[in-house]
């Protein structure tokens, strides 16, 4: 806590590597995933800087990756699903109208998910590539989709169930996500009636809360009865977008820092200067790392990753914690 508050616990670095924008970041146990407008995605080994794979893709708008694949969503309006090993395209979604923004999977469930700038969201068959489903009722691009384990009951949800959200602009929409065709969404969510509000494009949903910034502030609804349970006002001065949230810490950026926020007293207790980079509208060229500190610093959880962004000369800088000695 000392060195946070002397503004002493992390360093920097940078991964360089693509030779034009990169737009797709995935963080997941030590290893960045990077996707870009080179028709590349790499993934990298964050404590030494190695590539360990690259291969040739399609222009990235989102990624997500575990140890045989990588799924790409794309401005060319497709998913697609890649194996690491070898490079090989194992399958392709096709039927979205718009770029892809973001994707989701679940390998029990077979399901992929994906939100577009067609106002959509579709659910497909993981292993087919067959679309399951079309979900409506966006009215602008759909930049975030989650799927996620609920953890708390309600009348509409019990424990386990899995659950997806997708967010646009201005709205946060809930469905329910099983073999079932027919996914009626379970409530909307916003923070103001008119839209004279919007939304940041960052969301975090944990199971048992729902967190999202926006010009007024954070904003955490209680996923069991989707009332909100509290609205987090940053200093006047600050229009900070939100990067992870947990039970004692949030981690927040604007242009020129990045915030640890103690949320018991909603002060903000350190920051960390970042380079000039442009924020993406999309919300998908940052991302935080590692988040198990943000409930609580225990003396073994503060190493790794803190913070990824993409900057204009291609390569990717990184915010890690410092090495200890």
């Amino acid at each position: 806590m000392k060195q946070l508050k002397d503004h002493e616990a992390f360093e920097t670095s940078s991964l360089i590597g693509h030779s034009a924008r990169v737009y797709a970041l995935y963080y997941k146990d030590g290893l960045l995933c990077t996707g870009s407008d080179d028709l590349s995605a790499k993934l990298w080994d964050v404590s030494t800087g190695q590539c360990i794979y690259g291969i040739q893709t399609h222009t990235c708008a989102a990624v997500k990756f575990d140890e045989q694949k990588l799924v790409t969503g794309s401005f060319d309006n497709t998913v697609a699903c890649w194996e690491w090993s070898s490079g090989a395209k194992t399958q392709h979604f096709r039927g979205h109208t718009g770029a892809v923004f973001s994707v989701d999977y679940n390998d029990e469930l077979d399901v992929l998910v994906s939100g577009s700038a067609d106002f959509t969201v579709k659910v497909w068959a993981l292993s087919t590539g067959t679309c399951l489903n079309t979900l409506t009722g966006h009215t602008e691009w759909v930049t975030k989709v989650v799927l996620q384990k609920c953890k708390v009951k309600s009348l509409m949800h019990s424990p386990g169930d899995h659950i997806l959200l997708s967010a646009d602009k201005y709205e946060i929409k809930i469905w329910p996500i099983g073999r079932e065709i027919n996914c009626k969404c379970l409530k909307t969510l916003s923070v103001s009636e008119d839209r004279s509000i919007s939304l940041q494009p960052r969301l975090h949903f944990d199971g048992k809360y729902i967190v999202c910034s926006s010009a007024l502030g954070l904003y955490q609804w209680d996923f069991a009865s989707y009332d909100i349970l509290r609205v987090i006002k940053p200093p006047d001065f600050l229009n900070v977008s939100l990067l992870g949230f947990g039970e004692i810490f949030a981690l927040l950026f604007d242009n020129r820092y990045l915030y640890i926020m103690d949320l018991r007293t909603e002060k903000l207790i350190s920051r960390w200067p970042l380079p000039e980079y442009r924020k993406s509208k999309r919300g998908s060229s940052f991302l935080a790392g590692e988040m198990s500190w943000l409930n609580g610093l225990n003396g073994q959880n503060d190493t790794g990753l803190v913070f990824a962004t993409s900057m204009p000369d291609h390569s990717i800088h990184l915010v890690l914690w410092k090495e200890h000695g």
